[in-house]
């Protein structure tokens, strides 16, 4: 039950998303539709390779590809609302975009959709943090890491990243209103004084504390690499097949990768939450088109992580040509090997044939 004030702010709220979708061309979603949909397939192909060759190589089996393994199987669920959103966007009028129950068919929708996506987003962001802490002390504290199994300490690990990216999910469960758009009811975030605190607070834990740890210990590792020439990363984290100048290409390449698919998403929140909803209007225009960068750029996380933690190491490299060559190749040759012979015993038997 919503007071008075928060019933002006639904109106000005739905006003604003009103002109901002109103006048969105066709042609814009096909665009937006097919660049998810090439996501789609791109991490769909990436998210199953890695987990493919940590499951089946046993050299790969490391607390690092532990974290990975994680990683993509968290990527490959938050690929698949994809094509409902794709669906939602080509498709105008659908049952499923029009939630004729008001108010708790919508929660209960974007329960789902939190569960699938953002829980799923947080869950990635706080497996990359844990990765770049985890390469920190590997690299400047190696000791730490032994005396402990390690296939104990990173399940500890993993079930406390869920925890926590459960804790940060939730309460935003509480800041949702449906909103008729005129073509069909939508849910949005309405950006009540609640709502504001959450969001900032959810933006601060979930992009700007990660970031700063990442900017900290990627500058330390690469300080402690650089510093040290007789450095050893032979039993580091990063024993993956790269020289040392490699290492710091990768260390600016996850930072940046990871400041260019996030920061478009919360930035438009917080502006959003910030803001009063009269000084946006003057900006509706440019809403849908945001928004959209926004979310592609979080779904784009999903192919650089497997092109980034695994695609571009040299040793995993070798082991999903090693993988191939033993279980795809070898399978492929004996299966023509028995087709072969199979052909040239027709062939001896068949001039005993009477006909």
């Amino acid at each position: 039950m919503i007071n008075e004030t928060d019933y002006t702010m639904l109106e000005d709220w739905s006003g604003f998303v009103k002109m901002a979708l109103r006048d969105e061309p066709y042609s814009a979603k096909i665009i937006f539709s097919v660049s998810l949909l090439i996501v789609f397939v791109a991490s769909l192909v990436g998210n199953i390779l890695t987990c493919i060759v940590i499951y089946h190589d046993k050299t790969m089996h490391t607390a690092t590809n532990y974290y990975l393994f994680n990683l993509a199987i968290s990527d490959l669920l938050v690929t698949v609302p994809i094509l409902l959103i794709v669906y939602q966007l080509l498709i105008q009028e659908s049952d499923i975009v029009e939630f004729k129950h008001g108010v708790f068919s919508c929660k209960f929708f974007l329960c789902i959709h939190f569960i699938f996506v953002t829980l799923l987003w947080n869950n990635g962001i706080l497996v990359m943090t844990v990765l770049s802490i985890e390469r920190y002390i590997a690299i400047c504290y190696p000791m730490m890491l032994k005396g402990t199994p390690v296939w104990r300490r990173v399940g500890k690990i993993i079930v406390t990243i869920w925890t926590i990216a459960i804790i940060e999910t939730l309460p935003q469960l509480w800041t949702l209103e449906v909103i008729d758009t005129d073509k069909s009811l939508m849910c949005f975030s309405l950006p009540t004084p609640t709502a504001r605190i959450i969001t900032g607070s959810v933006a601060v834990v979930t992009f700007i504390v990660p970031l700063g740890i990442m900017m900290f210990v990627y500058t330390m590792i690469a300080f402690k690499v650089n510093d040290n020439p007789k450095y050893d990363l032979k039993n580091t984290v990063y024993n993956n097949g790269f020289r040392r100048k490699n290492v710091n290409k990768l260390i600016v390449a996850l930072t940046v990768s990871f400041v260019v698919c996030w920061l478009p998403f919360f930035l438009i929140r917080m502006i959003m939450f910030a803001t009063d909803v009269r000084d946006l209007s003057f900006f509706h225009r440019w809403f849908a088109t945001a928004h959209k960068i926004a979310m592609f750029n979080s779904w784009f996380t999903t192919v650089l992580n497997p092109l980034l933690f695994s695609l571009m190491s040299i040793k995993f490299r070798k082991a999903l040509k090693t993988l191939w060559e033993r279980k795809v190749q070898k399978r492929y040759f004996r299966a023509k090997k028995s087709e072969t012979a199979d052909t040239q015993l027709r062939k001896s038997t068949s001039c005993y044939l009477v006909e």
